[in-house]
């Protein structure tokens, strides 16, 4: 804490109204699940087997000058020079959250020594049948469950990072937050879903309003012993207390595709430097002030907890702590009736597999002449690769990560990472394109995840167990 507040002081100080405050660094996208509600991991298999190196990562941190590292993916425990990475960055005194699913997280403790500068933050979405679901893996709550006891045992600083969607029993939930704080873990975050466009199940992604009475229930009338990891102004956020407007520049993502824009929940294209991302980012087009549609229902902490954090250092902001530490429990009695009132809910959430969001299907289809600017725009949003036959007879095969410039035009720009070049990228002009043909499969199309629930479905009926989905891409 000390440390984050006189960082954010000194950029006070040099008057920078941009600054970046966590550095989401995502050394790869490759996973060991398949999760309902994750967009992240749907690739085609060649970029899911490339990897940031521990120098880019470096350099990163460096670029930023961040006081802490968040570690997302994918799973960075799969990462080869994960340790190396993680020992790097606590050498430079820099803050690291390593998030993991934690299935790897016991095995590979050896590789790792206890620091206050290193936690594990633990991806644990609720209880145990609710998390399972979620991650689409029987067992994995038991497993993370078993894992952040054994490092808590071995000295290790152990967070936990909760994702919340519709459908959740409150009651549930609380509990769950106790038997968090008896099984070690010193602080927890929470955060609602965020509806990525490539998420197999669009169903149960909820809006503002929802959000705000679902966090009142949850975090209102609080057990004195659980702790949170996060702002306690970014929680009063999430509970409908106060307004906060979006600063997707304070916790930039950078991944092997470089800098993401406008932040790590959306991607519209990449920058360069993270210089390069401040500079030509239109930000006014981002936010829920914005009527960005794709920014309508978002509340997560990548967005707003750095605003929170900025606004701390305000004398109202600091007037507004002070009061949330010395009244922690937010007693709401219409929160607790609220409670009582809740329709209960299965704990596990129901998919309606002829309803689930898929992906128009592109494949073997191909764009030239009047129809190229349309094809353009669409193998930007393809989670497949693309075949690009150029006019001086050359042929392009890879994945397209970025689009710049106007498609209608004609004077986009397509970046492409090269199927069978080990990540090489390079860069193509329209107005050099004599064909655009859509060549691979489309990884978020639906249909893994659509068989899976009905596996699922079969299997928990039948009485067995781990049941599970492993990406399709890594087969």
């Amino acid at each position: 804490m000390w440390t984050v507040a006189t960082y954010v002081i000194r950029q006070k100080l040099k008057g920078r109204k941009r600054y970046p405050l966590v550095l989401m660094l995502e050394p790869l996208y490759r996973c060991n699940l398949a999760c309902a509600g994750c967009g992240k991991i749907q690739y085609p298999g060649h970029v899911l087997k490339q990897d940031l190196t521990p120098e880019q990562c470096f350099a990163a941190v460096e670029e930023t000058g961040v006081p802490t590292v968040a570690i997302p993916g994918g799973e960075p425990l799969m990462h080869p020079k994960i340790a190396e990475i993680v020992a790097g960055l606590v050498a430079r005194k820099k803050y690291v959250y390593m998030c993991t699913n934690a299935l790897l997280l016991k095995e590979k403790l050896h590789l790792f020594q206890p620091s206050k500068y290193l936690s594990f933050s633990v991806h644990m979405d609720g209880s145990r049948d609710h998390h399972d679901f979620s991650v689409c893996k029987e067992g994995g709550y038991d497993i993370a469950l078993e894992a952040i006891r054994a490092a808590v045992a071995k000295g290790f600083r152990v967070t936990t990072n909760t994702t919340l969607f519709d459908g959740i029993d409150s009651k549930s939930v609380r509990q769950f937050f106790s038997e968090m704080m008896d099984a070690g873990v010193e602080g927890m975050m929470v955060s609602p879903g965020y509806s990525y466009d490539k998420a197999p199940d669009q169903q149960h992604f909820t809006g503002r309003e929802i959000n705000q009475k679902m966090f009142r229930k949850l975090l209102s009338n609080r057990d004195p012993k659980w702790r949170f990891n996060m702002s306690m102004l970014f929680l009063e956020f999430l509970m409908g207390k106060r307004n906060l407007e979006c600063t997707p520049w304070g916790m930039p993502a950078y991944s092997i595709f470089g800098w993401q824009r406008p932040c790590y929940l959306q991607q519209d294209g990449y920058a360069d430097t993270y210089q390069e991302l401040l500079d030509t980012t239109e930000w006014e087009k981002y936010g829920y002030e914005s009527g960005n549609p794709k920014c309508a229902n978002c509340m997560l902490h990548s967005g707003y907890e750095a605003t929170a954090v900025h606004y701390t250092f305000s004398i109202p902001g600091i007037v507004a702590t002070i009061k949330s530490m010395l009244f922690p429990a937010y007693k709401d009695e219409e929160a607790l009736r609220m409670i009582e009132d809740e329709t209960p809910v299965s704990p596990l959430v129901q998919i309606d597999v002829n309803s689930l969001g898929k992906s128009e299907t592109l494949q073997g289809r191909a764009a030239a002449g009047t129809a190229l600017a349309e094809g353009v725009e669409q193998a930007f949003d393809y989670r497949g690769d693309v075949t690009v036959k150029m006019k001086a007879g050359s042929t392009i095969e890879g994945y397209v990560y970025d689009r710049q410039g106007s498609p209608k035009s004609g004077t986009a720009r397509l970046r492409i990472m090269l199927k069978n070049e080990a990540g090489r990228k390079v860069t193509v002009e329209q107005s050099e394109i004599e064909e655009l043909s859509f060549s691979g499969r489309d990884m978020a199309d639906g249909r893994s995840f659509e068989a899976w629930v009905k596996k699922y479905a079969e299997k928990k009926a039948a009485g067995e167990t781990q049941i599970e989905l492993v990406p399709e891409a890594l087969d």
